[in-house]
């Protein structure tokens, strides 16, 4: 009996309380699931130390922090057995004692069993495995194919010629804008100004020069660029305009009017992936993932959290998974169900 008065007093509670309390502030302050060097950066190498140490890092599955949601959870069963007798006839505040216990539960068992990371991908790889957010990896009970990842656009790339002419008038230097032209690659573009027609020949996302000429290294957008001539003009080679490089590129036509050429990119809509669930070297099942649509599998979750503008073939995919949900949502509804139950009671 004196150990469940010690249990159930109120200075147990409060003390429990000012723990939780620094634990939550601990946890929303320093960034979580980092890694140990970035913890460095931040606060030195022995600040980053002592964070990793006390599991200041990860503070919601460290054990000091699961010592405290124990507390919590024996102090709010102790108060329980004791109040026994008046509980009986308050069923409200019962169901509030257990909403809170399952809480408790809940933060345990998330703390013990919760698993997150991420599933970094190119296009045709297979992975059983993915990073945690402290480096380390962890297996999946299943193989996972990235088949096919896209990036949807609200409005389409564009290409923009400019054509300039320097300023001739006294006292003056630079440039002055003659005009501005959206041009598709493969057909010609028409200036209603002194500037000469262009026939775009082609476009190059990622301009470079091969054993063969020209070429794009692959589909990303890291050096735009079009390939030009003047229309009506006898010239042997084609002129080059690079989006990075307007300052120092720009082909010119007889009558001294440069061209420069500017890229807008389309806005992104969203980014997806297909991906398909292997077990035992045979396809379950395919699921295509976005930003708001997960995949869930053998109480996994895989979500789209992001990609790389430099690789059109790779994603990046958050994995988690958190059997306390139950737990926590079971004690929000237990916990409100009591707490309406007993001011129901008091206001009759």
């Amino acid at each position: 009996m004196k150990l469940i008065n010690n249990l159930a007093s109120v200075r147990f509670f409060f003390i429990l309380s000012a723990l939780m309390l620094g634990a939550f502030l601990l946890g929303g302050v320093i960034p979580q699931g980092e890694a140990a060097e970035n913890y460095k950066e931040m606060f030195g190498r022995i600040g980053g130390a002592w964070v990793i140490n006390l599991r200041l890092n990860n503070v919601f599955s460290s054990r000091w922090f699961l010592l405290i949601l124990a507390g919590g959870f024996l102090n709010m069963l102790a108060c329980t057995v004791k109040q026994w007798k008046v509980l009986k006839l308050r069923p409200g505040v019962f169901l509030s004692h257990l909403g809170v216990m399952l809480m408790f539960v809940g933060g345990a068992v998330h703390g013990v069993f919760a698993v997150k990371g991420v599933l970094a991908m190119e296009a045709g790889q297979v992975y059983g495995e993915f990073s945690g957010y402290d480096g380390a990896p962890a297996p999946l009970p299943f193989q996972v194919q990235l088949k096919d990842f896209k990036v949807h656009y609200w409005d389409q790339e564009k290409h923009i010629v400019h054509a300039l002419k320097k300023c001739d008038e006294p006292g003056h230097s630079g440039e002055d804008l003659l005009e501005s032209v959206e041009v598709v690659p493969g057909k010609d573009a028409h200036f209603a100004s002194a500037a000469a027609d262009l026939a775009i020949v082609k476009f190059y996302p990622n301009f470079s020069i091969g054993n063969s000429g020209p070429m794009t290294v692959d589909e990303s957008r890291q050096n735009p660029a079009l390939e030009i001539k003047v229309v009506g003009a006898k010239a042997a080679k084609p002129s080059y305009l690079f989006a990075n490089h307007q300052d120092f590129h720009g082909a010119q036509d007889n009558s001294g009017i440069r061209y420069v050429y500017e890229y807008n990119p389309g806005r992104i809509k969203q980014f997806e992936s297909r991906l398909a669930f292997i077990e035992d070297g045979a396809e379950k099942f395919e699921k295509l993932i976005n930003v708001n649509s997960p995949a869930k599998y053998k109480g996994y979750r895989l979500y789209q959290s992001g990609y790389d503008p430099k690789n059109p073939n790779f994603s990046s995919i958050q994995v988690s998974k958190d059997p306390s949900v139950a737990f926590i949502y079971a004690g929000f509804a237990v916990l409100m169900t009591g707490l309406t139950m007993a001011f129901w009671k008091e206001m009759k």
